[in-house]
């Protein structure tokens, strides 16, 4: 009996080593996944900065050599010089804004909200007449950052609309509910769905400069939603649509 009681002592031991070093493993696998993807964002955001840099110094470096103060047409040039020069900066600002807002996640500000009432002043600022928004309550009571709660429904709505570029008949519908202590939000859209090999790389932060966007919309909304311990996922099927399904506790 001793015996017994002594190998049972020593596998108990062994399992709570066993499980401190997987904690620790699982700690530091998490930390360099962390590193991996800002290595990977850091690359990607030097790539795009740099890809604008190339066709301006062309152009100052042409500009220096016909630079002709008698030239008649010489303001028409100095407009078009600086009019792309302008093109290119603008470009390099909106990278380096999307990237800090997503590193810089502001900090909450919780206010009682009426969220149904946020959400349809969030859909304001889009003139498309094919988004439609169907609150099932006209109050919604929750403890929200307001202007947290604007940058989900807008990144979302802004993606759907990308993905209705090329389709006919477009449509975009938002919804809010409310459900066992928990606010719902769903975007829909009947665009182009998503690959199935892209389904997985939804959330993760790309930076592109085409006219997908910046790539950085879907992970901040991920970044904001779980901070609130909330959960977002989606469906989409190929030439069909794409839904987004928002859950946040409202306390």
């Amino acid at each position: 009996m001793k015996d017994a009681s002594s190998e049972i002592f020593t596998l108990v031991n062994a399992y709570n080593s066993m499980v401190d070093e997987l904690e620790k493993s699982a700690i530091k696998l998490a930390k360099g996944e962390r590193e991996q993807a800002w290595r990977e964002m850091a690359k990607q955001v030097a790539h795009e900065i740099k890809n604008p840099l190339t066709p301006m110094r062309l152009t100052v470096q042409s500009f220096q050599r016909r630079f002709d103060a008698n030239d008649p047409k010489i303001q028409d040039k100095i407009n078009e010089f600086s009019k792309t020069l302008i093109h290119q900066i603008d470009t390099m600002s909106s990278i380096a804004s999307a990237f800090s807002s997503f590193a810089q996640m502001p900090t909450q500000k919780r206010e009682e909200l009426n969220v149904a009432e946020v959400v349809k002043h969030a859909l304001d600022i889009f003139t498309e007449d094919y988004i439609s928004y169907f609150p099932k309550k006209e109050e919604i009571i929750a403890e929200l950052d307001k202007t947290q709660l604007i940058r989900i429904v807008t990144n979302l709505v802004k993606n759907a609309t990308q993905a209705l570029v090329e389709i006919e008949n477009k449509k975009i519908e938002v919804s809010v509910t409310e459900d066992n202590g928990n606010v719902i939000i769903i975007v829909a859209d009947n665009g182009k769905g998503i690959l199935q090999e892209d389904k997985a790389l939804v959330f993760e932060p790309k930076f592109t400069t085409k006219s997908s966007g910046m790539g950085l919309g879907l992970p901040m909304v991920k970044n904001i939603v779980e901070a609130y311990n909330g959960s977002i996922t989606f469906t989409s099927k190929l030439n069909k649509g794409t839904s987004f399904n928002i859950v946040i506790p409202k306390k």
